[in-house]
């Protein structure tokens, strides 16, 4: 038996028994192992661009399961899967800007999956703005605790998405649907993403004191409204 953290269980709880899954960057393989040994899915396919860690999926995969049914994939990003193969594509555990580029890279074939599962590290409003603007329609959104940080992970489907295309960068940042009964751990999720922001704001008005350019005047600017837009939700809870 595996135990997922409760990240990995989220994700996990997205998938509906019997949609084939792709976990892209699958790292240890845990994800896709619970998924065959609580038989959700009939298959599943590990890829990693890491020969050490489809390795070490490898050998996971052959210490808990019984059946073959999964495939190992060496490979980057989404190359090794074909157009509409699997039911579910999991991005998971990498960074925004970099889940962009995987799903830029073939927009068609980023199209043709049942669904999306994407848990950025970071970037996750630039990301919520790219899916917009690219006909991805985000169905659920989830913020749970891991370690001293939180998670955010969203179930995306295919089709135009309902969010207005002119919010600001903070509003993507930081969505409106945090507050989602979904999301009982809102609260402190916004209280420590406060505190972060006026701490690099405080260290930009220190680094930038006496400097009157332009760029300065914009970080400036980005925290505030960051910060602004965090209270607003605050206040919301």
């Amino acid at each position: 038996m595996v135990n997922l953290n409760e990240r990995l269980l989220t994700i996990a709880n997205m998938i509906e028994k019997g949609e084939t899954v792709a976990d892209i960057g699958t790292d240890h393989g845990y994800l896709p192992i619970h998924l065959l040994l609580e038989e959700i899915s009939p298959h599943v396919i590990l890829t990693d661009i890491s020969k050490g860690s489809l390795s070490k999926a490898r050998e996971n995969c052959n210490e808990y399961l019984i059946k073959n049914n999964f495939t190992l994939r060496e490979g980057d990003g989404l190359e090794t899967i074909e157009e509409g193969e699997v039911d579910v594509v999991v991005l998971a555990g990498i960074g925004g800007l970099l889940t962009i580029d995987i799903l830029d890279w073939d927009l068609e074939k980023s199209h043709s999956f049942k669904k999306l599962i994407l848990q950025p590290r970071n970037n996750g409003g630039q990301l919520r703005k790219y899916l917009s603007e690219n006909d991805f329609l985000i169905q659920s959104y989830r913020i749970v605790p891991e370690g001293n940080r939180f998670a955010e992970i969203m179930k995306v489907v295919p089709g135009k998405a309902t969010q207005s295309k002119d919010l600001s960068l903070a509003e993507w940042e930081f969505p409106d649907e945090i507050l989602s009964d979904v999301n009982p751990d809102a609260k402190v999720f916004l209280e420590k993403a406060l505190s972060q922001e006026e701490i690099i704001l405080n260290k930009i008005l220190e680094g930038h004191q006496g400097n009157e350019s332009s760029h300065a005047g914009e970080d400036i600017e980005y925290r505030k409204a960051r910060i602004a837009r965090i209270n607003y939700l605050l206040s919301k809870v």
